[in-house]
């Protein structure tokens, strides 16, 4: 595949045995180690969308690296005994927030993906979801509370509107939430979910509304949706897709007019739609489901979920595979025409 694309990326790799920061260059295929550091997970990070710099998570600490010069700088560390997760940056690079949630013991660990999730659920872990200045260091506490907190994102455009996630799986009965900084502060619901219904991987678009995907039984069928919502719970469209299945982690382009799932069920009997990265039309109120590539990834662990992306000009999805026995970027250009 010939990529003629000029910006850069930054991702996770332990090629030399531990996990690290890399900058990978999409144009040369140039790769470049950014970081040394016990404790990192790499795949934990953002980058300035203007700036040269990336902010990543190596232990409990809140780290920022240079991309042209890779000096570092430690901008904020949680309290022993809790773990950070989900760093997320505004637009204009000036903010990242994330969560530090209680690092409780459990016992249900078998080296299966999502073993342990029930059980830490139960124990519900504090948590507390984190604003700080990339300028500055300044931390400021914005929600905190006795549950296990997760997929913190910060508006795009709006540095006081936080969105977050209560972790649990199916257990979770309440999944979207919002926080605004500054005023008395109290968390709101997003999208109250009916009994039974099934809402997941949620993120913000760049115009700034909410995506999510949603499942609920109507009469005797279960239907799945791709979901666009407005912050301040104004629904915007869904759009069913054609199975009954869950394809994954989702994402849109730039206008909102294309979707891209690391699943692409075409029909209710479709048992390879899990192998292929899948792009959908919006279109009357459907999700009209193309395959772009396969990705034949396992999923068996967080690393080797496809969880693809629009590249900033929607030219491209980037995604991760193992199909060849370890994670790597895959590229696949996105169709002028579906």
């Amino acid at each position: 595949m010939k990529c003629t694309t000029h910006w850069p990326s930054a991702t996770g790799s332990n090629r030399d045995g531990g996990s690290q920061l890399h900058l990978l260059h999409l144009d040369g295929g140039q790769i470049v180690q950014l970081t040394d550091y016990k404790g990192i997970r790499a795949q934990q990070s953002c980058v300035h969308p203007s700036k040269e710099i990336a902010y990543y998570i190596a232990g409990r600490e809140l780290r920022s690296v240079r991309l042209d010069t890779f000096e570092e700088e430690t901008l904020y560390r949680c309290p022993d005994g809790y773990k950070l997760h989900t760093p997320t940056i505004t637009r204009d690079g000036r903010h990242v927030a994330l969560c530090y949630c209680e690092d409780v013991p459990v016992s249900t660990e078998t080296g299966v993906i999502y073993s342990t999730m029930a059980e830490r659920y139960f124990r519900h872990p504090a948590g507390v979801v984190m604003r700080i200045e990339t300028e500055t260091g300044v931390a400021r506490a914005c929600w905190g509370e006795v549950a296990w907190i997760s997929h913190v994102c910060i508006h795009p455009g709006d540095p006081d509107l936080i969105l977050f996630c209560h972790e649990g799986g199916s257990n979770v009965h309440q999944r979207l939430w919002t926080v605004r900084v500054g005023r008395p502060t109290q968390a709101q619901k997003l999208h109250e979910q009916r009994n039974g219904e099934r809402v997941v991987h949620e993120f913000f678009t760049r115009a700034g509304d909410v995506g999510f995907q949603c499942g609920q039984q109507s009469g005797g069928e279960y239907l799945v949706y791709d979901c666009y919502i407005r912050p301040d719970g104004t629904w915007l469209r869904q759009f069913r897709r054609p199975t009954s299945r869950f394809p994954g982690h989702i994402q849109c382009n730039s206008d909102g007019s294309l979707g891209v799932a690391d699943g692409a069920h075409l029909e209710p009997d479709d048992g390879d739609g899990r192998n292929w990265i899948g792009l959908s039309r919006y279109v009357g109120g459907r999700a009209i489901v193309h395959r772009l590539c396969r990705h034949d990834t396992s999923g068996k662990t967080q690393n080797s979920h496809g969880h693809p992306i629009f590249s900033p000009d929607d030219r491209w999805v980037l995604y991760t595979s193992d199909k060849g026995g370890t994670c790597n970027v895959y590229m696949a250009e996105v169709p002028e025409r579906l």
